[in-house]
């Protein structure tokens, strides 16, 4: 695990006592997406303070949190409300999901290119992908998604919508895409 990542994350998280921010447009705007059936598992990958988590949790998933951030992994721990089934810190870029483990995988503002095949292998066959990120806004262009990027970086799957608005009067916008890995792949 980065050290400096995990240390500038902890920093970000170092707050406490604001309410959970709402669940990504991408899982709000798309519910209908979500699979059917009992037990089926999730990860909010990348959590932050696990609102997508959440959100997941309360339509009867079971949830997996993961964040490279130990203070936001104590915080979740500590709500009387986490009912989660794994909550862990964990550097995904050094240890990804396993192949064929989740029905629902959820990356909202969080980008690591290389990680990408990861996640679409992470899924179960019939399993859906919800991603949304930054197209414009952030000072670091590396964490930037270029012109239909995420279509590009998850060719694999069945694109079941995609969104990527023009800046708001903020000068920020975020993509979102919302994909099927093929039952028979």
């Amino acid at each position: 695990m980065s050290d400096e990542i995990a240390s500038k994350w902890n920093s970000r998280y170092a707050y406490s006592g604001k309410p959970l921010p709402p669940a990504a447009k991408v899982l709000t705007q798309s519910e209908r997406w979500l699979p059917q059936g009992e037990s089926l598992t999730a990860l909010d990958l990348a959590c932050g303070r696990a609102a997508n988590a959440h959100w997941l949790a309360a339509r009867g998933f079971q949830v997996s949190a993961w964040d490279i951030s130990q203070t936001v992994i104590d915080e979740i721990n500590s709500r009387q409300s986490a009912v989660f089934t794994d909550v862990q810190v964990r550097d995904v870029e050094q240890n990804p999901p396993e192949p064929n483990s989740f029905d629902v995988i959820v990356v909202a503002r969080f980008l690591d290119r290389a990680l990408c095949p990861a996640i679409q292998a992470a899924l179960k066959p019939g399993g859906v992908l919800f991603y949304q990120t930054f197209t414009h806004g952030l000072s670091n262009p590396e964490y930037l998604l270029a012109g239909n990027e995420l279509l590009r970086l998850f060719k694999g799957l069945h694109i079941l919508e995609y969104h990527e608005p023009d800046p708001d009067e903020n000068g920020k916008a975020e993509a979102r895409l919302v994909a099927k890995r093929p039952k028979h792949q």
